[in-house]
């Protein structure tokens, strides 16, 4: 009786061959979109982390601005004008509050505009400092921007919101902002609570 030999087996077979190419390329698919995933999600918290603070930055520094408004002795020019004759608004304002020591210093004009989807605050210095560099700051993307005043109450009427501001030589009580960005359709108002121009500001 002839005994049936076991021989060992060596090496793989194709079909095993193929099945881990195919696990192997699976896994590295599911890493390879996982790590893209992970550095998609890490730009667009980075994005949104600069956005911020430019937002930021730009609220505290037109903050500044409209709280100090030289007096009216000071200077000739309307000290706060709403331009809506090109479409999206525009606003110009008389500042002492561009450069530090604020409400001290010499008078700027202070111009807040939506211009090829940037936000753009230019201040260009008047009076003894008209030499000076204007000092830009932008904000972008943003698709729109609305400026608002408050008009003073008085005995018979409260205090309304209106688009425009015809008086030249005041300012309104408080005056808002508000800009979006592409990405960012309900941003929050900037509103600023002007001093009154008959009291001493700091």
């Amino acid at each position: 009786m002839m005994r049936a030999q076991s021989r060992s087996r060596s090496g793989f077979t194709l079909l095993e061959v193929i099945v881990a190419i195919t696990v192997t390329g699976l896994a590295l698919t599911t890493a390879g979109m996982a790590l893209s995933a992970a550095c998609h999600t890490a730009a667009r918290i980075q994005t949104h982390e600069v956005r911020t603070e430019a937002d930021s930055r730009v609220r505290a520094l037109l903050t500044d601005m409209l709280r100090h408004a030289p007096l009216t002795e000071q200077v000739d020019a309307p000290l706060l004008v709403v331009d809506r004759a090109n479409g999206a608004p525009s606003l110009r304002f008389l500042s002492t509050g561009v450069r530090e020591p604020y409400g001290t210093g010499a008078v700027w004009q202070v111009e807040v505009a939506l211009r090829d989807s940037t936000l753009e605050v230019r201040a260009t210095p008047t009076g003894r400092d008209i030499g000076a560099s204007p000092l830009v700051a932008t904000l972008s993307p943003v698709t729109r921007l609305d400026v608002r005043v408050l008009e003073h109450g008085t005995a018979m009427s409260s205090p309304t919101w209106r688009a425009d501001w015809p008086i030249a030589q005041d300012r309104p009580r408080a005056i808002e902002l508000t800009w979006n960005h592409e990405s960012d359709r309900s941003a929050m108002p900037l509103r600023v609570v002007l001093a009154p121009l008959d009291r001493p500001r700091s």
